[in-house]
This record gives C-alpha cells, sequence and structure tokens, in this order.
C-alpha cells in the first residue's frame, strides 16, 4: 500500500426513523474552497478551507516575522498552541550530535518569568492539559492543549520558552542523563538500528548522517567549553523568530487571541540565521548501487528498496512520488502484491517517502518477506524493477490521477475534527511547507496531472541509484554499526536482473478503476417528525433484542456527514473456552483478512475503512466511512466468514506469521511488554503469549478447518448502526448478519468475562516477574480499584490527575530514575485503574520499589489540598463534558457503552456529575484506602529483582488466579 510517512519523529503520547424522511443531497464535484480573507499590516491573505469547516482562520506574519495562524472554533473542548522551529537535528554543530534534542529537552525548565523548572508541567496537568515535544530532522515542535479558560495564562508561559529561557546549569546534568535513558531505551528497536546503519552509510557531509538522539558521550563537556556553553551558542544562533510557526487555538474571537499572541510572541529575538536549503548530495557518486544485509533483533523479514530523490514537498501541490507510492504499493488485484502472496514469498507491500530533508528524501518500496521470499529475494527484485518499466510505459494515466483528486477532495470536503493539540502541532509544520493559503488544504491537494513531472520522479528510481536491503535473522553479518551495536555486511552493487518466466510477468497489471468511490452523496437528515418539533431520544436504540442477537442504533443528527458506522462483535463459546480457541480465532481472522485483501483494498482508497480482529471471546467486524457501499462489503465480509474455507499453504504461512508476531511482542519496548501483562493476570479469560504460543504450534490445518466450521455454534452477536443510515437499512443489514454469522445452535453458554480483583487484605504485595532481555531496569505498580462504581471511578480519575505531574517531576526531574516515568491509565473494562511506570538505566528495580512506595506516602497529606484539588476538579469534570468531536469518535463512545458499561450511554456525564460530588475529605479516606495499602499492590517488573522474600511471587498463572475473587461484567 502507499504508505503515509509523517515527518513528525516524536510522541504526541479519543436516532429514529420515521416513514417521511427529507433527504440532504451532495452531488459529487470538486470541492468547494471557502476563501477567508486575512488582513494584518503586511498582507491578505485568502486560506483555502473546506465548506464544512466552521472555524475562522487568520494569518499574521509578526513584526519580527515569527508566522501566526489563529483558529477560532467557539466549539472546541480544549484550547492547544503549537509552536514550530524550522531548525532540528540536522543543524546539529558536527562535534555536538544530539545537541537540538538536548535543548528541547532543557528549554522546559524555567524561563526568567517562571523560573520554577516545573512550573509550566504543572500548570498545564492541573488545568486538565497535556504537553510534549518532539526534535525531528528539520524541525523541533512544542506544543500543548488546556482547558479553555486558561489559554492565555499557558501562552504567556509557553511564550517565555523562546523569549528568556533560563537552561539553568544545575539541570543539565540532570537533561544530559535523561537523554542518555531515551538512547538506551530504544538500543534494541529495530527501526533505530536500521537507521544507525543508513548513517554509516550517507555521505558524511550531508547532515542526515549525523547521530540526532545524543548520549552522555556526544553532550559530554569539553575542554574549553562546556554542553552548556554550546547549547546556548545553538539556542542564541538559530532559535529566530523569522524560522517559528505559531498555531493557536481557542473558543475566542480572533481579534481577542490575536491580542494574546502579538504582545507576547513579538518578543521573540530575530537574530541574524541563515540556514543553507541545499545540502551535498545524501550518498557519495561511488556507494550506490549497493546491497545492504541486516540482522534484526526480532524475527523479521524485509526487503527494501530506497532511492534518493529531490525533497517531494518541493512539488507537494502535484504529489507525483504519492502518484508512484499508490501504483508500487497497491494490494488489488494484478498488484506486485498479490503475486508475491500467490507465489509465497511476501506478506505486504509498502511504498512511501521517508528520510525528508530540505534538499532530498528517500523513496522506498518495502516488502515483508515470508522465509521462501528470503531465498528467492533476487527474484523478487526483478520484479520490483519490472513494475517500475511498466510504470514508465504505461503507469502515467489521468484518469487515475482524477481518482485521486476525487477522493482527496471528498476528504477535505467532509473531514472531521482532531484532536486539538494534533490539530495544531501538524498545522504549525505545515507552516514551513505549504504556501499559506495552502495550509489547511496542503496534504489533501492533487491540483494538475502532470505526466512529465511523474515521468521525471520515476527517473530517479533506476537500479543504478539504490540500495537493496535485506533484514533477516538469516542475515551473515560482519560489521557492529557504532552506536547500536547493529550487525550488518554491504557490498556494491546488486544481484543482476532477471528474466522471469513470461507467465509469471503476465499476472502483474495495472489497477483498474476503483467501483468503491462514490458517485453521489446523501446526507439523511431526519423525519417529518423531527421537523415538526417532535422530541427525539437521540442514545442508541435496541432495534432487536432475542436470545442471540441484540442491535443498536442511531441515525446521525450532529455531524451531517455521508458516513456511517457498523460495529458487530460475535461471541463464541468455543473461542472463549481455552487458550487453543483464542488463538486458533486469530488466525483464522488473519486468514479471512488475507482472503478478502483484494477485494478491500479499493474501498480502503474510497474511504472506507474494514477491521476485522480476534479478541479473547470471538471477533469484531468495524466499518467506517462512506456509507453508500458499505452494504457490498459487508457482504463480502460475511460470505468469507461463512464459508471458512483456507488453502494449506496460506495456513502454513500465516501461522508462521502468528506464531512470529507473538514472540516479538516480548521485544517491544521493555515497559509496553509489562504493561500488556495486566489484563492476562486480572481477567478472564485472557491468555499469555507462552499459552497461545504453545497451542499454536500444536495447531494443524485439519484443526483449523473443524474450528472454522465450529466456532460459530451457539454464537451471540451484537451490532451497532450509527451515521448515515435510516432505521429500516439498519434492520436489513442486521437481520443478513443474524443469517449469515449465527447458523448453529448447541446450547452452549457463553463463558463470562470478568475482572480479578487482589484481596482486600494481605500479608505482602504480589509480584510479577516477566522475563526481559534488556539493560535497563523496569518497575510498574497497578494500583485497583475496589469496585466499578461510578463514584470508585471517579475518586481514582481525579487522584491520577493529581499525582501524574507530581509523579514525572520527582521521579524523573528531580530523582533522574530514567526517561520512561509516567503514571498512566490503566481500565479493565468497567474498572479505572493506574499504572505507575519507571524504566530506568541507573537504578536497581529494589531502589525503584522504595521509591514508588517512598512517593505514594508522602503524598498522603498533600493529595487534597484545597487549591490544587479545587482547579483539578474543575478540569476533570470540563473533561468528562467534553462533546464528541467527530461522527466516528461518538460512534465509538455509544460502542464503548454497549461492550463495557451496560448501555451506560451517560457514562461520561455521570463520571463528570461523580466527580463534583467529591469532597477533599472523600479524596484523602480514597488515597489512604487504595493507594497506601502496600500489601494490596501487584508491582511487575523484568527479571532483575533480586530480593524477592517481601513478596507473593506469581510462578503460576492459574494458582494465582484462583486466589482472586472475581467482579462479573456482562
Amino acid at each position: 500500500m502507499a504508505k503515509v510517512c509523517s515527518k513528525q519523529r516524536g510522541a504526541i503520547s479519543s436516532a429514529i426513523y420515521a416513514a417521511c424522511i427529507c433527504l440532504l443531497t451532495l452531488p459529487l464535484a470538486s470541492v468547494a474552497l471557502e476563501p477567508t480573507e486575512i488582513t494584518d499590516q503586511q498582507k491578505s491573505i485568502a486560506l483555502k478551507k473546506s465548506e464544512n469547516d466552521k472555524r475562522e482562520y487568520r494569518y499574521l506574519v509578526l513584526e519580527n516575522q515569527l508566522r501566526v495562524l489563529l483558529i477560532s472554533d467557539p466549539a472546541t473542548e480544549k484550547s492547544a498552541a503549537a509552536l514550530d522551529v524550522n531548525i532540528g537535528a540536522n543543524q546539529n554543530p558536527r562535534d555536538r550530535e544530539g545537541l537540538a534534542h538536548f535543548l528541547e529537552h532543557m528549554l522546559f525548565l524555567g524561563t526568567e518569568k517562571y523560573p520554577h523548572a516545573g512550573e509550566y508541567q504543572e500548570f498545564i496537568a492541573r488545568h486538565g492539559g497535556s504537553y510534549n515535544a518532539y526534535t525531528a530532522a528539520e524541525n523541533t515542535n512544542y506544543f500543548f492543549d488546556i482547558d479553555n479558560s486558561q489559554l492565555e495564562p499557558a501562552l504567556d508561559r509557553f511564550s517565555q520558552f523562546f523569549v528568556a529561557p533560563l537552561f539553568s546549569p544545575e539541570y543539565v546534568e540532570r537533561e544530559r542523563k535523561a537523554v542518555h535513558s531515551e538512547y538506551l531505551a530504544k538500543l534494541k528497536d529495530d527501526g533505530r538500528r536500521e537507521w544507525d546503519i543508513y548513517r554509516e552509510l550517507m555521505n558524511p557531509e550531508h547532515p542526515g548522517a549525523k547521530f540526532s538522539v545524543g548520549n552522555l558521550t556526544t553532550l559530554a563537556d569539553r575542554e574549553g567549553h562546556s554542553v552548556r556553553d554550546d547549547m546556548l551558542a545553538f539556542y542564541e544562533q538559530h532559535y529566530s523568530s523569522h524560522l517559528m510557526n505559531l498555531v493557536v487555538l481557542g473558543r475566542e474571537p480572533l481579534d481577542v487571541l490575536e491580542k494574546m499572541v502579538r504582545p507576547r510572541f513579538v518578543n521573540v529575538p530575530q537574530r541574524d540565521t541563515n540556514i543553507s536549503a541545499k545540502y551535498p548530495s545524501l550518498f557519495n557518486a561511488d556507494t550506490l548501487p549497493a546491497s545492504l544485509e541486516i540482522k534484526p533483533e526480532k524475527e523479521l523479514r524485509n526487503l527494501s528498496f530506497s532511492f534518493p530523490i529531490p525533497n517531494p514537498d518541493d512539488f507537494y501541490q502535484t504529489k507525483p512520488f504519492s502518484y508512484i507510492a499508490h501504483l508500487l504499493g497497491h494490494e488489488g488485484s494484478g498488484s506486485l502484491l498479490s503475486l508475491l502472496k500467490r507465489l509465497g514469498w511476501a506478506d505486504a507491500v509498502y511504498a512511501n517517502t521517508t528520510l525528508e530533508n530540505r534538499s532530498d528524501a528517500l523513496f522506498q518500496v518495502n516488502i515483508q518477506l515470508t522465509p521462501q521470499g528470503v531465498r528467492a529475494r533476487d527474484q523478487i527484485t526483478s520484479l520490483v524493477f519490472y513494475c517500475i518499466e511498466q510504470l514508465r510505459e504505461r503507469g502515467a494515466s489521468s484518469w487515475r490521477y482524477n481518482e485521486f483528486q476525487v477522493m482527496a477532495d471528498l476528504d477535505f470536503r467532509f473531514q472531521e475534527k482532531r484532536p486539538p493539540m494534533e490539530t495544531v502541532s501538524e498545522l504549525a509544520q505545515s507552516m514551513s511547507i505549504y504556501k499559506p493559503q495552502d495550509i489547511l488544504s496542503g496534504n489533501l491537494l492533487y491540483a494538475d496531472y502532470d505526466e512529465k513531472l511523474i515521468q521525471k520522479s520515476l527517473s530517479f528510481l533506476t537500479s543504478d541509484n539504490v540500495l537493496v536491503t535485506l533484514t533477516a535473522p538469516e542475515v551473515n553479518a560482519y560489521r557492529i554499526s557504532r552506536l547500536y551495536s547493529a550487525p550488518y555486511s554491504l557490498r556494491a552493487g546488486i544481484s543482476e536482473l532477471m528474466e522471469l518466466k513470461p507467465a509469471v510477468r503476465q499476472e502483474l497489471s495495472l489497477p483498474d478503476k476503483n467501483l468503491f468511490i462514490p458517485k453521489r452523496l446523501t446526507v439523511k437528515t431526519g423525519s417529518m417528525l423531527e421537523q415538526q418539533g417532535a422530541v427525539i431520544n437521540r442514545k442508541p436504540e435496541l432495534i432487536v433484542n432475542n436470545k442471540n442477537t441484540r442491535v443498536w442504533y442511531t441515525q446521525d443528527r450532529e455531524f451531517i456527514q455521508p458516513r456511517a458506522t457498523i460495529n458487530l462483535r460475535v461471541k463464541s463459546p468455543l473461542v472463549a473456552a481455552n487458550a487453543a480457541g483464542a488463538v486458533r480465532e486469530q488466525l483464522f481472522i488473519a486468514l479471512v483478512n488475507d482472503q478478502l485483501g483484494e477485494f478491500v483494498y479499493p474501498a480502503r482508497l474510497a474511504g472506507i475503512e474494514l477491521s476485522i480482529e480476534a479478541n479473547t471471546r470471538g471477533f469484531d467486524i468495524k466499518i467506517f466511512g462512506y456509507s453508500g457501499r458499505q452494504g457490498l462489503l459487508i457482504n463480502k465480509v460475511m460470505e468469507a466468514i461463512r464459508s471458512g474455507k483456507f488453502t494449506q499453504e496460506r495456513f502454513a504461512l500465516l501461522k508462521e506469521n502468528l506464531l512470529r508476531n507473538l514472540r516479538n511482542q516480548n521485544k517491544d519496548l521493555p515497559y509496553q511488554v509489562l504493561a500488556k501483562q495486566i489484563p492476562v493476570l486480572q481477567m478472564t479469560p485472557a491468555w499469555s503469549n507462552a499459552q497461545l504460543i504453545t497451542a499454536l504450534e500444536s495447531t494443524t490445518f485439519e484443526q483449523l478447518s473443524q474450528f472454522a466450521g465450529r466456532h460459530l455454534i451457539d454464537a451471540r452477536l451484537d451490532a451497532f448502526f450509527y451515521g448515515n443510515y435510516f432505521r429500516a437499512e439498519a434492520l436489513k443489514l442486521a437481520v443478513l448478519a443474524e443469517h449469515e454469522l449465527l447458523n448453529r445452535q448447541a446450547v452452549r453458554e457463553l463463558p463470562e468475562q470478568k475482572i480479578l480483583m487482589l484481596p482486600q487484605s494481605s500479608d505482602k504485595p504480589w509480584l510479577y516477574v516477566h522475563n526481559l532481555e534488556h539493560s535497563d531496569s523496569i518497575v510498574e505498580l497497578l494500583i485497583q480499584n475496589n469496585s466499578n462504581s461510578v463514584d470508585d471511578n471517579a475518586h481514582m480519575l481525579l487522584v491520577r490527575q493529581l499525582l501524574q505531574p507530581a509523579f514525572y517531576y520527582q521521579l524523573r526531574t528531580q530523582k533522574q530514575l530514567g526517561y520512561i516515568v509516567a503514571a498512566i491509565p490503566a481500565p479493565l473494562l468497567a474498572v479505572e485503574n493506574t499504572l505507575l511506570v519507571v524504566q530506568s538505566p541507573v537504578a536497581s528495580e529494589e531502589d525503584i520499589i522504595n521509591e514508588i512506595d517512598q512517593f505514594l506516602a508522602e503524598k498522603i497529606e498533600g493529595i487534597a489540598n484545597s487549591e490544587e484539588f479545587s482547579i483539578n476538579q474543575q478540569s476533570l469534570i470540563n473533561e468528562l463534558r467534553e462533546p464528541a468531536r467527530s461522527l466516528k469518535e461518538q460512534s465509538d463512545r455509544y460502542w464503548n457503552a454497549i461492550t463495557v458499561y451496560e448501555e451506560h450511554f451517560s457514562r461520561r456525564l455521570d463520571l463528570a456529575d461523580a466527580v463534583s460530588r467529591i469532597t477533599p475529605e472523600s479524596l484523602a479516606k480514597y488515597y489512604r484506602t487504595i493507594f497506601t495499602d502496600k500489601n494490596r499492590r501487584l508491582w511487575l517488573s523484568s527479571q532483575k529483582l533480586i530480593e524477592r522474600e517481601n513478596f507473593f511471587l506469581i510462578d503460576d498463572l492459574l494458582s494465582y488466579k484462583q486466589q482472586l475473587q472475581p467482579l462479573s461484567t456482562p
């Protein structure tokens, strides 16, 4: 597939029917762009915006040349701001790799106006907000969101980062260690390791060849100048207002937003700084073509083709490389992927641009190989270049490009709101890429078909301008990369391109016209009864309720989109019975997805997303997108599930894929691996990866075939239809689903899904040790709630909001235990829990446990501090009362209420009411009961914990679960 590659490198880490109806018909046409006249002292610019976008925009250039985009949205759930500095890792001095990233860290630690190092973070957190930043190759992006009433004081604090930061000397050593910890945390990350090797092969004069993260060595003090001196010089040289873009989104009118912004950001210094837009070539002339082989940490097999190209942003209005990526990464009939799957050589093909710099980038074709594909890599190489040659000869086509234009126009016209912080962060970056009038539309702009430009772009995709990379466990490596110790080998040239049998090549063809593209869009706006003022219940209505099937329905009246969602959940006794049932369902669904791939891909391109996923008691089908052709898609899906017919060859390949994925999960980031153990420990049915692997290894093709014919026996169906459907249409599809999926009954009961509660009284806390191959110490503490009641959940939410900034500040900023320190949600069905996470390269696991214990004990007195309590209480209430921002988000909320909260559709509002009833006294009592009982705790650690005698060690999963009391849920 044509994979969208974001330039962002950081984290950024949510009813009625009637006989008489009214139709609003929206004919398909090029999107109407509504001009918004922007006037300031210097220029008047018309921003192109969607006709359905109700926000108001103003583009400004301040006196110091800082570019500003103001967004007024009276309905926004939160206010947000982002500032993007057009300076990144590529501007690092050659002897100070990682300096831009280190500067990003230091900028958060106090300013002249707000000198306390944690003041900004604490202010944002106590007012219901969040914040982050990332350093990419060519930019550094800072962003936050916050309660609407606090935008101005937040901007005041934020602006000082770029006006008068302190860069306090006492925090330099701490942040050096934090950056080093971030580097160490991903030493075994295969993506980081691959780019470490690429840097060694690049032209050393190209800035992309520099190490971007930084560590204790690159950020060490040097004779005659400290790292702080170098950082200050870097800041004063590069952080100039004319290289900055600011986006501010709030409820206030544009004039009010401008009054907030102008006096604060006009003081950002403008410096005499010029950044070259031209770099030396990405690779030296004698480097390519070349063949690279990498031995990965995980069991991965991948063949990639990397072609240096000019910066694709220079062609953003026509996007020739996106067009080429679409054709090479196509997954439909006649595609490269279709042929490679038939041959048993590959499971996926992706094409995209990456490593985008000011003057160049890489165009990549990535192929996920099977073990047989590793042996056939030379033949695959030949097929890839044959496909590229076919594009040169007959790939440029105006009607294919027009399909891009049509879908891009539709997506722009009916785009849904994204979270405010995500919106401002991406727009701030876009301001450096697109012309001002295209800031809102540039990523979806396909202005004109340009055949010459497509051919010119294809000219870079040649066999003498390529780095071919094989990543596989079978690789015999003789080199080790400098920073990540990644094994690899390199040789000049690539394998000689061979002529394959004509019969094989004849299976390749360019895509046909996409029959899923909407031809006419109608938005169903409701019934005549509603127009006459009848009171209509907007919550989902239970329209089918029998022994085996429940169906809910509501029609959208708020977002007015020609889109809809279909959610189906099939619950099977056979799946829920044991680990064998659960993992066979995973394999069955993988085979169904594999079988449907060619049919589904055009639908995805036409704006209809399909997801079919297995769970511990069955599987889910989710469809979201333009509603007109969803019926055709769901029919095909149910036909594939009902028939359950697969070949033994695909069974063997997908079984091996699933085994590999299960084994690889233990090599994810360590804190993520531990967190994934919590449902296994505290829920039933739930199975560990080890149990699933054992059950899958012994599964035969005959057993899977028998399972496919039996897993729908005694199944039950929950369904929900929402959006652009009438009640009669939903009923018709529901009856079809019941007929197709619930075909036989044998009166087997569905095992109940339960949460397992830690004992109320215990002599010692529990400890689960999970073996992880990582040099860091990793500790997590689960604080489990007492019940799933609204009041208990409300107290848990408020305590966590109060703890989050303090936990981060004390254990990361002050104690410097590590880069990964967090207090995060860990809900299990309807029970809210909190997970405290520390991953440290410097502290032992015993020390981390002691630090967490000490932190929780110290908070007993201050948890209900009157000022902090009331501010955080109100911000949490505001957050819970935020309406959904899009049709998809509203659908997810409704479906979550159906599947988790017993049709409790007003749960968020009830939680908000419960939070409003919390008093300092009730919060202090709750904290003492839930958070300070050392014996009612579940600790998780890696293998390094030595002193285990003070814990109940969980060494047998079944025995542990038998000691816990279940909290039953529907």
